[in-house]
């Protein structure tokens, strides 16, 4: 069974992609949070043309095949889990701990070195927030984050069932967290101890810039509570505060060739706003 899952892993990965940003658009229509922006469809639709062309083949798929092609060349003996014969759920509780621990300061990192913050700050230009925005990545932000995973999942040498339970809850909980809408002060009080909420994540996305540099777990807040990045603000707060950058705010910077082009722009260079 392990490995018919396995074999399924793409179809898997894509349902849960665009399933978990399908249910997050649902609740948003539903009930959202902010008032809806005009004129959403072409918005979602480079936001997703964005993802399709790296978010899910290198993010998704790269890591996983990297580890199926160690497991072919006789790799995966030098990996941890594997050496010490750790079974298939502590490995995965392993495996989320470490990755969430490099996602947390690469994710911290790429907004304090200005090459970086270039390419990320396409995720950041959004200057509305809902299921759409987790599409929202620029293709070589996935190249960077495959170069930093990829020999980190290669040491670590989990269980491609474990990877795949991990990059399935990553794609779920970040479609879930970027939705326009609140699971209530009591519900959201209650779990974001334990997983980025869309109230926690929404306030990283904060047009300023002490609210845009915290918040910056992937899944686990834990390691923003450790290294005291969080700050908080209302989900009354969050209904009006301005989201996106304090540049880039125009309409044409939500298009697909414009989003492409954005790390390279000079209004970069021109910004004073945000020290980068």
């Amino acid at each position: 069974m392990a490995n018919d899952i396995i074999a399924n892993s793409v179809q898997i990965l894509l349902g849960t992609v665009f399933g978990g940003v399908a249910l997050a658009m649902l609740i948003e229509s539903l009930s959202p949070l902010r008032a809806e922006p005009k004129a959403p469809l072409m918005r979602w639709l480079n936001n997703i043309i964005l993802s399709v062309l790296g978010y899910i083949i290198l993010f998704s798929m790269a890591p996983l095949v990297s580890i199926l092609v160690a497991r072919i060349m006789g790799l995966e003996e030098v990996g941890l889990l594997h050496r010490f014969g750790i079974g298939l759920i502590p490995s995965f509780i392993l495996t989320l701990l470490c990755l969430e621990f490099i996602g947390y300061w690469l994710h911290r990192v790429s907004h304090t070195v200005p090459m970086l913050w270039r390419i990320h700050a396409v995720h950041h230009s959004d200057v509305e927030m809902d299921a759409t925005t987790s599409f929202r990545h620029h293709p070589l932000e996935h190249v960077i984050s495959a170069l930093v995973f990829v020999p980190a999942l290669i040491a670590l040498g989990p269980d491609p069932l474990v990877l795949l339970g991990y990059n399935v809850l990553h794609a779920a909980v970040s479609a879930l967290n970027h939705g326009n809408y609140s699971l209530g002060q009591s519900v959201d009080r209650a779990l974001r101890f334990f997983i980025v909420t869309p109230d926690f994540h929404r306030v990283h996305h904060s047009a300023e810039q002490r609210h845009t540099d915290s918040n910056y777990a992937p899944i686990l807040p834990m390691f923003d509570y450790l290294f005291r990045t969080v700050t908080q603000c209302t989900a009354e707060q969050q209904k009006t505060m301005p989201l996106g950058l304090e540049y880039f705010r125009e309409r044409k910077y939500s298009r697909l060739d414009q989003l492409l082009l954005m790390p390279f722009l000079s209004k970069f260079a021109n910004s004073t706003t945000q020290g980068r």
